[in-house]
C-alpha cells in the first residue's frame, strides 16, 4: 500500500540465508528449543543427559533461576546479541563438538518435565500459548493429541537440519531479515514518512526490530499522527480509485478455472533463488525482473480464490511480487558489495567501498521506478532531534 502510494524506502536490497525463509523446517515453536519463546527450557540428549547453559563467560550456570538472570554488574541482558556486554546465557556453545565427541547423543529434547511448575507454566502455556500463531496449531493440536509438559519431552531438531530457529540452510533461502532488521520506508523524526500525513512504525521501518521497538515506534507515531489528524481536516474521496481498488482486489473471485495462489508463490520464490540470490550480478537482476515482469503480465491474472482465506492469500502473494521487484530495483542501484546488508555482487566485488557507505532508497514515481540515495547519517544530531521533536 505504501509503495504503491508513493512511499521512499531503504535497504531493500539487504537479504541473509535464514531457516526462517526455507520451507524444510518444522513449525516454528512446535519442538524442543531454548530460545526465546521457549527459553530458559531444560534441554537433554537422548540418554536424559542435562545440556549446560553457560553466561557469557562460560561459566556453567547450576539452577534454572541463574539462566534468566544478568551476571553481577551486567545492566541489561540482550536476547539476540553476541555483544559481550549485553550477551545473555545460552546453551554451551561447544555442543556439537560434544556431540561428535560421544559426550552427549542425538536427538535432544526440551524437558518441561523436570522444570519448576511455575517456569512450565510460563512456557507451554503463556508463552506457546500466546504466541500469534501457536495457540491452535501447537499448544491446542499438541493437547488434544495427548502431550503433557508434566511428563514427557518433546523432540528438538537443533544439529539435525530442520531447526527454523537455528538450522543450517542453503544460501539461497534467504530473507530481508530474521525478525524485522529489513527494508522499509524512510520516515522523518515525527515517524512521517515523504507522503505528508502517511506514517509508519514497527515492523514496518527499515532496520525495524521486535515488540519492543513496535509499541515505543507505534505509541509515538500514534501521537505525532493524531496531532497532524486534528489539524488537517477532511479529505475528499477518490471514487474511482475505490472502484479500481476494489475490482483489483476482488478479481480472483472471478469464475473459471486459472491458478491457485501457491503455483504463484512457487514460482516467485524460485525467480528470487536463482536471480536474486547469495550471489548477483547485472544480467542475473535483469532476468530476474524480467521473469517478474512476465509472472505479473501473464500469470498473476489466472490466480484464483474461491473463498476469503484464498483471496487473502491471493493477495499477500501479489504484494510478494511487489516487493520481488522492489528489492530487484534497489539490488541493481547499489553497485558494490556489502558485508553490513549480506550483499554481494560479482560484478562488483569491493566489499564496503567508502563511496557506497550510503543508503538505496527507491520509490515508485509516476508509475515508475525512481532510485537514489541518502547519506548514512540523514537523520542528524540525534539528541538534538528527539528533544525538538518528541
Amino acid at each position: 500500500m505504501a509503495w504503491r502510494a508513493g512511499v521512499e524506502f531503504t535497504m531493500m536490497e539487504k537479504s541473509r540465508p535464514t531457516s526462517f525463509g526455507s520451507g524444510n523446517v518444522f513449525p516454528h515453536y512446535g519442538h524442543g528449543n531454548p530460545l526465546n519463546t521457549w527459553f530458559p527450557c531444560t534441554m537433554v540428549d537422548a540418554r536424559g543427559k542435562g545440556i549446560p547453559y553457560v553466561d557469557r563467560d562460560g561459566r556453567e550456570l547450576k539452577t534454572e533461576q541463574e539462566r534468566s538472570r544478568p551476571v553481577p554488574g551486567q545492566k541489561f541482558m540482550g536476547e539476540r546479541t553476541t555483544v559481550y556486554k549485553h550477551k545473555r546465557p545460552e546453551l554451551t556453545p561447544d555442543l556439537l563438538e560434544r556431540v561428535k565427541n560421544g559426550e552427549f547423543v542425538l536427538p535432544l529434547y526440551a524437558d518441561l518435565s523436570g522444570m519448576s511448575e511455575h517456569e512450565r507454566k510460563v512456557i507451554w502455556g503463556l508463552m506457546v500459548g500466546e504466541e500469534g500463531r501457536t495457540r491452535i496449531p501447537i499448544l491446542k493440536t499438541y493437547t488434544d493429541a495427548g502431550f503433557d509438559p508434566q511428563k514427557d519431552l518433546l523432540q528438538s531438531y537443533m544439529l539435525l537440519g530442520s531447526d527454523p530457529m537455528r538450522g543450517n540452510v542453503r544460501p539461497q533461502d534467504r530473507t530481508g531479515g530474521e525478525i524485522g532488521d529489513a527494508g522499509g520506508p524512510i520516515v522523518d523524526w515525527d515517524l512521517m514518512t515523504n507522503l505528508q500525513g502517511f506514517y509508519a512504525a514497527g515492523d514496518a521501518l527499515f532496520a525495524a526490530n521486535y515488540h519492543y521497538h513496535a509499541a515505543t515506534t507505534g505509541r509515538y507515531a500514534g501521537r505525532k499522527a493524531a496531532d497532524y489528524a486534528a489539524k488537517a481536516g477532511v479529505p475528499s474521496l477518490s471514487r474511482v480509485q475505490v472502484e479500481e481498488e476494489k475490482a483489483r482486489v476482488y478479481a480472483p473471485l472471478k469464475d473459471g478455472g486459472g491458478i491457485e495462489w501457491k503455483e504463484l508463490n512457487a514460482a516467485l520464490c524460485r525467480v528470487m533463488q536463482n536471480y536474486c540470490g547469495e550471489h548477483k550480478n547485472k544480467e542475473l537482476l535483469e532476468i530476474g525482473l524480467i521473469w517478474l515482469e512476465d509472472l505479473e503480465k501473464n500469470e498473476a491474472p489466472q490466480v484464483c480464490a474461491d473463498n476469503p482465506h484464498k483471496l487473502m492469500r491471493a493477495l499477500e502473494v501479489a504484494n510478494i511480487l511487489t516487493c520481488d521487484e522492489m528489492i530487484i530495483h534497489a539490488s541493481m542501484a547499489r553497485k558494490a558489495s556489502s558485508r553490513y546488508l549480506d550483499f554481494f555482487r560479482l560484478d562488483f566485488p569491493e566489499i564496503d567501498p567508502p563511496e557506497w557507505h550510503r543508503w538505496v532508497t527507491v520509490k515508485l514515481e509516476d508509475g515508475k521506478v525512481k532510485t537514489g540515495a541518502l547519506s548514512i547519517d540523514f537523520w542528524g544530531p540525534l539528541k538534538e532531534n528527539y528533544e525538538k521533536h518528541r
